[in-house]
């Protein structure tokens, strides 16, 4: 691997793992909403945005994981 290839991967890897977190920051957002509301219908789309984003999340992992492979 050329040191080109390298800083290209690690510039990726790193862009991923921001991904991450962002996607870990939204769902402690999403988690306050839920945890903050009394409407039945709010508290669906907060369940609905929370799925959303731990198969995101998830997805997120798996891409990680091949990368480093």
């Amino acid at each position: 691997m050329t040191r080109k290839e390298a800083k290209k991967l690690k510039a990726e890897y790193n862009r991923r793992l921001t991904e991450l977190a962002d996607i870990r920051s939204q769902l402690k957002c999403a988690y306050a909403a839920f945890d903050n509301t009394t409407d039945c219908d709010m508290m669906d789309a907060c369940i609905y945005e929370i799925n959303a984003l731990k198969a995101r999340y998830n997805s997120a992992v798996i891409n990680v994981k091949n990368l480093t492979q």
